[in-house]
């Protein structure tokens, strides 16, 4: 009974002063192998509160063996200290000695969440670790890294998409989810029908009207290998781990299962959600979302966070980072700004580590933005360079003796597969503000073309001899200007460099009519289309070179203008038609032409763009892939020839919108229309049954359009 007297007293101090949860993750990465075969496996967690941190996480073996206890700490990282009080969070850091590399699971559970609309009071945090050696990259595998600050306030009239931050080290594909309770994953594990979670993205948006309150969500995250790989382990046992394919209907394993739990504050409406005026709008020189920067064991890590609210008085910025990461807070009249620095030290070398910030007002908090910080051994050179911009391209002339001992070869642009080319004095790549990796970001003013050159990793070298490089550039357009309009949706020339076949390009269109003279004004998109329309698609090849031929390799279709994203059809692959509706048009060597009927994804997606992976080879050389064709077995498929054909290079165009129709509009149902004019004015009598048969007819619709919609990938709607 003393015993039972003990426990409540406890759990209404800790209520009293405040210490309700409001969040929890957890990430892992190895940090060495031991002589003896053991594994040193560092585990860093999240802990976000209400009011003052309470250190409430403890992490006990949940399955599997996990390893024996070396270090365990946790630090403060960042705290509300005005009357508020309305975050903390801490960092905590496990180091577990492994005697075995097979999985194993870590789990938390306690009391209690704070007060919130989804009665969720316990929490379960569930991480489920795997540290076999990948067949990929030879080393143990890592987790996801991801972050999120500990206090997230949205106005109810203002919430447009969250964008959590997930960044994989090992070049994973990262999925967020909502968490199951028959997997064990939280414990209310709540569905929230009001926010739509896209699950390739980890964002996420509302179909309603969230209620004004605070909403808990126990989410997922997982990552899956962009192509089948084996996991091995030390006692000789191996598992398979296959590439996440969302076209086909199937259950996978992931590489590894992290929590990431927070809440969302929905507050009151604003009278305006302008960013600037009572909500923060931040101001250069603020990183954009997913931002990447280097730095190195012992050299100071800083930034800059600066924004404005014409109405309203930011007080802080809400940063969450590593555990010894500072701040200093500035303020002037309407703006604000903090510097932050951080020094990693030598238990930081190779980490990859997020960062979140946000700035504070007593109203609300302005967007979250995330970036990741890669941690290198060895200062990162940057060199003397030139830009130029001009509508469609950027080039960058690299002075080489700013770069000494650093060849053309050493070097990469953000897709490896865009080259750079050299002379006796400098090293030059122009890019397409729309291809090689080149990220659009929209700043207010002006629209900003990012790309940046790294140095090669030598993936199967034990050592290196060389030092990272990392030059990034960019180009910034008044929102004024034609690149405004002409990026935001249609794409233009797509515009390539590679040795033996100089500088050229793609053009990527859509067309009114299937003789391919007239196409679609780059003004008017995104394009309307209505399911089962032809959709006319012409690709164009141009080089300085005369006798070039064009291949159109493969093309698939998305919901977005990200080839890599997870949810895909196949429209051409290795050369074959994949579609049944796909027709070519005969044209020249350097032209591509072919009709498709419109169709879309089954689910919350309304555009479709299309990606091609092109190729330009030397017309007439039989032993090139132009030459090939369709391929139907993949494992036939011979190697690039350097100088009889180019990289194959993805462009894309888009967006297709697909209109919206009724399931019981005239013209899909003439009989029933005909059948209500009748029975109206004339037979009174009959109304009755009229309806009912109308209501029949419409009932037997809508149930076979949703067999479809859930039966098929691509659906109508």
């Amino acid at each position: 009974m003393a015993l039972f007297v003990v426990l409540l007293l406890s759990i209404a101090i800790v209520q009293t002063l405040g210490f309700d949860i409001q969040g929890g993750l957890m990430t892992f990465r190895p940090m060495e192998r031991h002589q003896d075969g053991t594994n040193a496996v560092s585990f860093l967690y999240k802990e976000s509160t209400r009011g003052h941190c309470a250190h409430q996480l403890t992490w006990n073996c949940n399955s599997g063996d996990c390893g024996q206890v070396e270090l365990s700490e946790i630090t403060d990282t960042d705290e509300d200290n005005s009357d508020l009080h309305l975050w903390c969070q801490s960092e905590g850091h496990i180091l577990r000695n492994m005697s075995s590399d097979k999985p194993f699971t870590l789990r938390d559970t306690g009391c209690c969440w704070v007060s919130n609309l989804n009665n969720a009071r316990n929490w379960t945090l569930l991480t489920k670790v795997d540290i076999g050696t990948r067949s990929d990259t030879h080393t143990i595998n890592k987790s996801p890294v991801m972050t999120i600050i500990p206090t997230i306030r949205i106005p109810q009239n203002c919430f447009s998409i969250f964008h959590l931050l997930v960044h994989d080290p090992d070049g994973d594909q990262v999925r967020c989810r909502f968490g199951q309770p028959t997997k064990g994953d939280c414990q209310s594990c709540h569905q929230h029908p009001n926010f739509i979670l896209n699950e390739s993205f980890c964002s996420l948006h509302t179909n309603n009207t969230p209620s004004v309150g605070m909403h808990v969500f126990e989410m997922v995250v997982e990552d899956y290998p962009t192509k089948n790989i084996t996991l091995s382990y030390s006692d000789g046992t191996s598992s398979v781990r296959n590439a996440l394919n969302l076209s086909v209907s199937n259950s996978l394993a992931p590489l590894s299962q992290l929590p990431f739990q927070f809440a969302v504050e929905i507050l009151s409406p604003l009278t305006t959600c302008v960013p600037g005026v009572v909500r923060p709008q931040f101001l250069s020189p603020t990183p954009s979302h997913g931002d990447v920067f280097y730095t190195a064991v012992g050299f100071p890590f800083e930034l800059t966070l600066r924004a404005k609210a014409t109405q309203s008085m930011i007080y802080d910025f809400q940063i969450s980072g590593p555990h010894n990461m500072s701040k200093t807070f500035q303020s002037n009249t309407g703006t604000a700004q903090v510097h932050v620095s951080w020094t990693p030290q030598e238990i930081d070398v190779y980490r990859r580590v997020p960062v979140c910030y946000t700035a504070e007002t007593r109203e609300s908090q302005s967007e979250m933005r995330c970036i990741v910080v890669i941690v290198e051994r060895t200062a990162v050179l940057s060199g003397q360079a030139d830009i130029t911009c001009t509508e469609n391209t950027i080039t960058i002339t690299l002075t080489k003796s700013s770069m000494k001992g650093v060849e053309e070869n050493q070097l990469r642009l953000k897709d490896p597969s865009c080259s750079l080319t050299s002379n006796g004095s400098h090293i030059v790549g122009t890019v397409s503000l729309n291809a090689c990796g080149t990220r659009m970001e929209d700043t207010g003013e002006y629209m900003v073309f990012k790309n940046e050159i790294d140095s090669v990793g030598e993936a199967s070298s034990v050592i290196t001899r060389r030092n990272f490089v990392r030059i990034p550039f960019s180009c910034s357009y008044p929102k004024l200007a034609h690149v405004s309009t002409s990026f935001k949706n249609h794409k233009s020339d797509y515009v390539f460099t590679e040795t033996g076949f100089g500088s050229f390009s793609y053009s990527f269109e859509f067309y009114t009519d299937s003789t391919f003279n007239s196409m679609i004004d780059p003004r008017s998109y995104p394009v309307d289309v209505k399911l089962l329309d032809k959709i006319y698609t012409g690709i164009q090849g141009h080089s300085t070179l005369p006798q070039v031929q064009l291949f159109v390799e493969s093309c698939k279709a998305t919901p977005d203008d990200d080839p890599n994203n997870p949810l895909y059809y196949d429209i051409i692959k290795n050369g074959c038609s994949m579609d049944e509706t796909l027709v070519t048009f005969p044209s020249n060597s350097t032209k591509f032409n072919f009709e498709i009927e419109a169709f879309k994804f089954s689910g919350d997606f309304e555009q479709v763009y299309i990606s091609c992976r092109v190729i330009l080879c030397e017309a007439g050389n039989p032993s090139s892939r132009c030459a090939e064709g369709c391929v139907q077995n993949e494992a036939r498929r011979r190697k690039r020839q350097l100088f009889m054909e180019t990289h194959g290079h993805f462009i894309t165009q888009g967006p297709l919108h697909l209109e919206r129709r009724s399931l019981h509009t005239s013209d899909e149902g003439p009989a029933n229309s005909q059948n209500s004019n009748v029975s109206t004015p004339v037979f009174a009598a009959l109304f009755v049954i009229s309806v009912l048969l109308l209501f029949g007819v419409m009932a037997y619709n809508i149930k076979k359009s949703r067999l479809i919609n859930h039966s098929h990938l691509l659906s109508s709607f």
